[in-house]
């Protein structure tokens, strides 16, 4: 038996780059031999850079979000195609799980060559596109399934619905409330990284929304209550109603208010924050209930919500066309241009990560500019190929 397992734990140490993913998309699939999964558990045990890339793959926010919503892709119009072929209903799976391990093959690719890639520096690339800021661009999904495409430069879209209609300018979709009864629909409005929008509720609440992030909420709000669910990041600017308030939900936590205006950053990946900019806004977790004042801003930590004051102007920076870092972390900086461009950071070295920045910088602006400002101010070295930064010491 100990013979054995030393030939097994050689042939694992033998793996090539390509036959580690095969196992890895194995895995995350659940459709290992058991030959497969001794192999499997013999490569984690063997080297801690095994057992680091293991762990960081069954973290959610890391991978799970991005093959189950298929983030990966450039543009709306890639899945505009993607909904066309997955009709009729019947090839609906088939299809889901090409596409799935496509995307999951990139991201197990890139993943295992950001842990044992730092030797290996002949990783090619198919083409050479340019990489473009965000723009205001998103995915309406009703609730009778149907998808419509929002976004600049397509035609202005009028939908007339039984008691009330949305219109989508380009940049902003509107809603108008009507005294005509009917059954309430939820809508979700998905904006793609590289991508931005603008969404006016019936009420007159104003919403919006950074890139990569969802919104799901009623066409109109009835009863005593006004409720949405978000993930990702959007400023509101709640319209006044004192009989109804006004609720947030995300990840456990709701965000109540009347009428105010505050912005909420609500990433898988990212400790969950609300900044309040005027009016007056609860944040409740479990038994934790906590009243912020303007100027204040609430982080949960370890399901802890933990109160500290603040210049909000950072933390709202974003909605004006600006990225304002007041002695950020990089990786935190690198998350928001990983979004914005629509591009995958790689961070070689753990130190670079805890690297602090202080910068006002253009939203609209060319990534080389960008990170140029970066490098003179640091000691990191950039590194782009294609829609792939990686990021290195000097």
């Amino acid at each position: 038996m100990k013979a054995k397992r030393e030939y097994k734990k050689t042939i694992v140490k033998k793996y090539k780059r390509e036959e580690i993913v095969r196992f890895i998309l194995a895995y995350l699939r659940g459709d290992m031999t058991k030959g497969e999964s001794d192999e499997f558990t013999e490569w984690i045990e063997e080297d801690g850079r095994n057992r680091a890339l293991f762990e960081r793959l069954q973290n959610s926010g890391y991978v799970g979000n991005s093959l189950q919503e298929f983030r990966g892709y450039d543009s709306v119009e890639d899945w505009e195609k993607l909904r066309v072929r997955l009709t009729p209903r019947r090839k609906i799976g088939r299809w889901a799980r090409v596409c799935a391990a496509s995307v999951a093959i990139l991201l197990c690719g890139g993943m295992v060559w950001h842990f044992w890639g730092g030797q290996e520096r002949d990783m090619k690339y198919a083409s050479s596109l340019p990489i473009e800021y965000g723009r205001s661009k998103a995915m309406l999904f009703l609730e009778s399934g149907e998808m419509i495409q929002l976004e600049a430069g397509r035609e202005t879209i009028i939908r007339e619905v039984k008691g009330e209609n949305f219109v989508n300018t380009g940049s902003k979709l509107v809603y108008s409330d009507t005294v005509e009864e009917k059954n309430v629909e939820w809508h979700t409005l998905q904006i793609p990284r590289g991508g931005e929008f603008v969404l006016c509720l019936a009420d007159g609440t104003v919403v919006t929304l950074n890139a990569d992030s969802k919104i799901h909420y009623p066409d109109r709000f009835i009863g005593n209550e006004r409720q949405v669910s978000l993930e990702g990041e959007a400023f509101f600017e709640v319209a006044k109603d004192s009989l109804r308030p006004f609720v947030v939900k995300t990840n456990g936590i709701d965000v109540r208010v009347l009428g105010t205006a505050f912005n909420l950053k609500a990433y898988p990946d990212e400790y969950q924050q609300t900044t309040l900019v005027r009016g007056a806004v609860e944040v409740v977790l479990d038994k934790q209930q906590v009243l912020l004042h303007p100027g204040e801003q609430v982080t949960c930590i370890d399901k802890e919500l933990r109160v500290e004051q603040v210049d909000v102007k950072p933390y709202i920076a974003w909605k004006d066309d600006r990225f304002v870092f007041e002695n950020e972390p990089l990786e935190d900086v690198l998350k928001k241009l990983e979004r914005w461009y629509n591009i995958t950071v790689f961070i070689q070295n753990h130190a670079l990560t805890e690297k602090r920045f202080t910068g006002n910088l253009p939203k609209y602006e060319d990534i080389g500019n960008v990170l140029k400002i970066l490098a003179l101010t640091t000691n990191i070295k950039f590194e782009l190929n294609d829609r792939t930064l990686i990021v290195q010491l000097e």
